[in-house]
């Protein structure tokens, strides 16, 4: 059974404020088995990155080494 991740649990992991037990649990979860995500996954992470960039939530160097 593949597990599959969506942008939010994707950003939990990103964002210090965002992080929760559930969520280390499944990044243990993808690290250890692997993961599959939609295919706007990318631009939905990359598109919300841009948008705490626009909220000084975040610099544009976290965003840019976050998707690199």
């Amino acid at each position: 059974m593949s597990l599959v991740i969506d942008s939010s649990i994707t950003l939990a992991w990103l964002f210090e404020d965002e992080r929760s037990a559930a969520a280390d649990a499944v990044l243990r979860e993808v690290t250890e088995s692997g993961a599959v995500a939609p295919s706007l996954w990318r631009l939905e992470v990359a598109n919300a990155l841009q948008m705490a960039v626009w909220r000084n939530r975040i610099t544009a160097a976290f965003r840019d080494a976050s998707i690199t």
